[in-house]
């Protein structure tokens, strides 16, 4: 095996730290965000879907549309 000269050891050293740290921290951020979506998902599906889910104001509910009974 050859031997290399110790700045040719240092530079491939900080190469490869520097390539599993850009790895390492996409794929941490990339799993972060994932997450991230997929809770935020199921936490708007359950309040859309939420029995008694409040509806904002000035959204017409059930009782805006009944008809006006006439007045006798």
């Amino acid at each position: 095996m050859a031997k290399y000269a110790w700045y040719t050891r240092l530079s491939d050293t900080l190469h490869r730290l520097t390539v599993l740290t850009l790895v390492g921290g996409s794929l941490y951020m990339t799993g972060g965000l994932i997450y991230t979506l997929y809770m935020n998902g199921r936490r708007y599906e359950k309040q859309v879907t939420a029995p008694n889910a409040q509806q904002p104001e000035g959204t017409p509910n059930a009782d805006d549309k009944k008809p006006a009974t006439p007045a006798q």
